[in-house]
């Protein structure tokens, strides 16, 4: 009997909601097809099985959240498994006809069922919750597939047990050897919680996620900020001819192919912050150039990823933006459309906004923040005119990238953009 579990689709991603089974019990399998649609903190992914039979059960249903590992259902062979009856509770104790009636008393469940390898079976989550309750699993009985112990098993008898003033009698942990004494890490700078307010609303899974991310960015990230103007006219030009030629193209699209060149120049900006197999700090130099896009939807964001930028035409980049946006909007982005970027561009000209700055999304190097092209005065030798002028700010990790390289990197974007036809050789 195979196990389906809730996977791991993102690297955010700690839980996932069952949206929609596309098989029932009983229906065949093959191995690749797709069975459910899974709903995580940033898109509804599909969930494809990895090996062939009969689905024999779901076990969780459409519309439930649980964690990653949790079993959501089972393939096999045979005959289709009914669901596991739901634990009968323990018989009450009858109280004595004279005296005080004494406390009630837990019944220990019959010995479990066990893997191969004598391990007590029980979800990943009913394990971390039976530790935390301080919950001996080879007391508890299961309700799950083949006597499986769930979460909701390891909560009841921890519940029982408190009603019968019994505390839970935790399983026996064997001592480990102390482990060798480490160099102490600096406590990270306290964070203000949150104040509790009245009328406040619940996130969605992807507000959380954001907030998570950016809440893990800002104090763990040292950002150093770098802002040039460029002067947009040849790159409108440009823009006016193409659109006028029949192909589509945004302003966007020619920072993204201008963004995406810049960086094989100075490719110190195409990296990240890591750790090396032995623990020590240590940096990622990106062979791929993968631009992000930030995508503004209704309840948050997402950021979609043109593989290979530095190799692909304008009219190709604009059209896959184009298209990836759409099905973002529409929540039928894939999943491994919003993963592998190794650079990003947040653009909000769009809304008139003329400067900002934006937070890197780890383990990216660098985000660049793009304003609006603005008609402003500018000077020309020793005369004054009116030219379109765009402001951009690159935001990188200080401990990847210094100010002088991110300086340079402007540099070498600022030139393209203004000269936009060496950006498309």
């Amino acid at each position: 009997m195979g196990e389906v579990t809730m996977p791991r689709l993102s690297d955010t991603m700690s839980e996932g909601t069952v949206g929609r089974w596309l098989k029932q019990p009983g229906d065949p399998v093959v191995a690749g097809e797709i069975i459910a649609e899974i709903e995580t903190d940033k898109a509804t992914m599909e969930l494809e099985a990895f090996e062939s039979g009969t689905l024999q059960q779901i076990i969780v249903p459409e519309g439930k959240t649980v964690p990653i590992g949790e079993v959501i259902a089972l393939i096999g062979d045979g005959p289709v498994v009914a669901a596991a009856p739901a634990a009968p509770a323990p018989a009450a104790v009858t109280a004595a006809p004279a005296g005080p009636a004494p406390a009630a008393t837990v019944v220990a469940a019959p010995p479990l069922p066990a893997d191969e390898n004598g391990r007590i079976l029980a979800s990943p989550v009913a394990r971390r919750i039976a530790e935390e309750l301080g919950v001996d699993l080879r007391q508890v009985r299961g309700t799950g597939p083949g006597g499986r112990i769930l979460k909701e098993n390891v909560e009841e008898f921890a519940a029982r047990m408190r009603a019968a003033g019994q505390p839970p009698a935790p399983a026996p942990v064997a001592p480990t050897p102390a482990p060798p004494p480490v160099a102490p890490t600096p406590a990270p700078p306290p964070v203000a919680p949150a104040p509790a307010l009245p009328g406040a609303e619940a996130m969605g899974r992807m507000r959380r996620a954001i907030a998570r991310t950016m809440s893990e960015s800002k104090p763990g990230v040292p950002h150093i900020y770098v802002t040039i103007d460029v002067e947009m006219d040849a790159a409108m030009a440009l823009r006016e001819q193409l659109i006028a030629s029949g192909v589509r193209v945004s302003v966007n699209d020619l920072v993204v192919k201008a963004a995406a060149q810049a960086l094989l120049k100075v490719p110190a900006v195409n990296s990240s912050y890591a750790l090396t197999a032995e623990g020590q700090p240590g940096i990622v130099r990106h062979r791929q150039v993968n631009v992000s896009v930030a995508v503004a939807l209704d309840d948050g964001l997402v950021a979609p990823v043109v593989k290979d930028a530095d190799k692909k035409s304008l009219s190709a980049i604009s059209a896959e933006i184009r298209d990836m946006a759409l099905r973002a909007r529409d929540g039928k982005i894939k999943q491994h459309e919003l993963e592998g970027a190794t650079f990003q561009v947040s653009n909000l000209g769009m809304y008139g906004v003329s400067e900002f700055v934006s937070i890197i999304t780890p383990p990216q190097a660098a985000s660049l923040a793009v304003g609006a092209v603005r008609r402003v005065p500018v000077v020309k030798g020793e005369a004054i005119s009116i030219g379109q002028v765009m402001t951009i700010t690159i935001s990188a990790d200080h401990r990847v990238v210094d100010g002088a390289v991110a300086a340079r990197y402007l540099q070498e974007l600022k030139a393209l953009l203004e000269n936009p036809l060496r950006a498309l050789m």
